[in-house]
Parts: C-alpha cells; sequence; structure tokens
C-alpha cells in the first residue's frame, strides 16, 4: 500500500516563508512611501494656505484689541528668518496713524507718512500689535529659497508685505528678500531705551519690491533633495488668488 505523505517539507516551509516576507516587505515600502507622499502634500498645501489666510487678515481686519482709537491696521508683515537650521515664521499687523485726508499717493509713501510700524506702546511697554501669528513647517519640511543642489539650498529669509492703501483700499504686496526685521529685538530695545523703534519705516521706500516670489518646500528639511516643491507669489498679487502652487518641474528642481 502507498504511503500518504502530510505537512510540509523545510524546503516548502522556507519558501513560503520567504514569499511572506517579500510581500510584506512590499507592502511596508509602498505604505510608507504613500505616507510620505501624503505628508508631502499636507506640507505643501498648508504652507500655501498660511499664505491665503494672510491675504483675508488683511481683507477682514481684527481688533488689535488694545481699545485704540488713534491707529489703524493697514495690513501684514511676514517675516522669513532662520534659527541655527530651522524657519522662523511669523506674521504681524502693520499699523499707523489714522488717515483723515484721502490718500492717493504711491501706498508705501503713505504708509511712510503715518508712521508704519509693527509694534506699539501698550502702557508702559512696547508689544507687537494686537494678534502675532507663528508659522512651523509641517512634517519637519523646510522653506527654502530656489537655490539649487549645486549651490546648497538654502533657508529661505526675506519679508512680505501684505497692505491695504489708506486711500483706495486696495491690496498690494511686496517683498524684500534676504532681509529680515527682527520684532522681538525691536521690541526688546524699544523697552530698554522707552523709545519706540521702527525698522520699518526706512525700509518702505526703498527695500519693498513688487516681484515674483518662489518659496522652495522641502519635505527632507536642511537635508539635500531632488522632491522640492514651488509656492508662487505672482508679482503685486492682490488678494489670495495670486498665489500658485507649482508643478515639480517649475522653479524648485530645475
Amino acid at each position: 500500500m502507498k504511503k500518504i505523505r502530510c505537512g510540509f517539507t523545510l524546503v516548502e516551509v522556507s519558501l513560503f516563508l520567504a514569499i511572506t516576507a517579500m510581500i510584506f516587505v512590499g507592502i511596508a515600502v509602498g505604505t510608507q512611501s504613500s505616507i510620505f507622499q501624503q505628508r508631502y502634500n499636507d506640507a505643501v498645501q498648508n504652507f500655501a494656505e498660511f499664505l491665503r489666510s494672510t491675504y483675508s487678515q488683511v481683507s477682514n481686519v481684527q481688533s488689535e484689541g488694545m481699545g485704540r482709537t488713534d491707529k489703524a491696521i493697514y495690513g501684514r508683515l511676514v517675516t522669513f528668518r532662520k534659527d541655527g537650521g530651522e524657519n522662523v515664521i511669523n506674521s504681524y499687523n502693520v499699523i499707523g496713524k489714522i488717515e483723515n485726508d484721502s490718500a492717493s499717493g504711491n501706498i508705501l509713501d503713505e504708509l511712510s507718512k503715518l508712521d508704519a510700524n509693527v509694534i506699539v506702546k501698550d502702557g508702559d511697554e512696547f508689544k507687537a500689535v494686537g494678534f502675532v501669528n507663528e508659522y512651523k513647517p509641517r512634517w519637519g519640511s523646510q522653506i527654502q529659497t530656489t537655490a539649487g543642489w549645486n549651490s546648497g539650498y538654502e533657508i529661505f529669509e526675506g519679508m512680505l508685505l501684505i497692505v491695504r492703501h489708506p486711500g483706495s483700499g486696495t491690496i498690494y504686496t511686496f517683498a524684500d528678500l534676504g532681509e529680515s526685521i527682527d520684532v522681538d529685538t525691536m521690541i526688546t530695545e524699544s523697552n530698554a531705551m522707552s523709545v519706540e523703534k521702527n525698522y520699518l519705516k526706512p525700509l518702505l521706500s526703498k527695500d519693498f519690491q513688487k516681484e515674483e516670489v518662489i518659496f522652495c518646500v522641502n519635505p527632507n528639511g536642511a537635508e539635500k533633495s531632488n522632491l522640492r516643491r514651488g509656492v508662487k507669489i505672482i508679482a503685486g498679487a492682490r488678494n489670495a488668488s495670486g498665489i500658485e502652487i507649482l508643478s515639480d518641474e517649475e522653479g524648485c528642481n530645475s
């Protein structure tokens, strides 16, 4: 009588385990890649939304919360600095004297006449005006310049000035690339000297320009990476529609 063999040989078990392991590794790698891509897309979208929300804050002015009647809020100043290898991104209210006459000149000149600033005296102390928004890039990403692989990726530094004309109410966007105000230092120096420091006013007439700005979002933080996505603000943008998310081939990976 022929003997019936039961069970599996060692070779069959080993082959089954090897195939199962390969399938598991493939699924794990695919899942990890999918999660990374989702986080990357989220980081890009979230940064673009931060910029768009700034236009909303300029259009829909909120009270600074100090009960002030001699000043008006004319927009937002967004500062981009670096601290070591980290982005430091903050958004501040721009405040100035109330315009009683019908202002019709260049908006930067008008703001200069109104002593536009981002700090104000509140009681015995100087403070940032009203609400300060601090933005942190998501998932460990980094906001960089368009400088490419060979130049070494650089953290974006500069300022965006998104302001409303005191007369017409039209919104304008200006940029000052490579230089940024440290508002905390302004406040510290003002309190130490009991004098309001204004680093913004001197920059209005000579440094802020209507120009296109491209930010490069690097999902790998400070590491060099060929995977960067550009977020662009068109020159002279008037509202949130002036912010565009670029394709992989545009702006940051050439």
